[in-house]
């Protein structure tokens, strides 16, 4: 798939976007929070990545994360009826875990919330990978190198990343 092919941001994705606040939040790269989560839509869209990985993209703080919480999630539920079920799963799956922890031995990684272990699947763990680039790449030149430490668990699970990312990531100025 080439980025042409990927959905555009229609407006049940805008509207879901807006009804969390992305749209009035900045974000810690220093733009608004919604441009960061289109552009890593952008990016992996760019990469050829498949529409359910781009759109996991787009909504990849639905939930908060390990670096980012807020008061109004949005629900599972709301997710799935926007971008679908196997979106939906990677969104959930990023938002849940904490990426430094992921084990590529099993693989596995825990709940950030429950401290249970949550297999995952081959391809949830490309997934993951990749939309970990995406994000790295997306905002890495806009922070300043103190501020770019969440990057630093990637080099780990990176072999598991699309080639595209790989390549992307590894050109990166600074080592991740």
């Amino acid at each position: 798939m080439d980025e042409s092919e990927v959905e555009p941001l229609d407006s049940q994705r805008r509207a879901l976007l807006k009804r969390l606040g992305f749209d009035r939040m900045q974000h810690d790269s220093h733009v608004p929070f919604i441009s960061h989560l289109v552009g890593t839509r952008r990016t992996l869209a760019g990469w050829g990545e498949r529409q359910a990985l781009c759109d996991a993209g787009l909504l990849h703080s639905a939930y908060g994360t390990e670096y980012f919480e807020f008061d109004s999630p949005a629900t599972r539920d709301e997710v799935r009826d926007v971008i679908g079920t196997e979106a939906e799963r990677i969104a959930w799956l990023w938002c849940t875990i904490e990426r430094d922890h992921i084990d590529v031995a099993a693989p596995s990684v825990p709940n950030r919330h429950t401290g249970q272990t949550i297999e995952l699947t081959d391809r949830e763990l490309a997934d993951l990978a990749t939309l970990w680039a995406a994000d790295t790449v997306e905002q890495v030149d806009r922070m300043t190198e103190d501020e770019r430490a969440f990057s630093s668990g990637l080099s780990a699970v990176l072999h598991y990343a699309s080639e595209p990312a790989r390549r992307a990531t590894e050109a990166l100025d600074q080592q991740v």
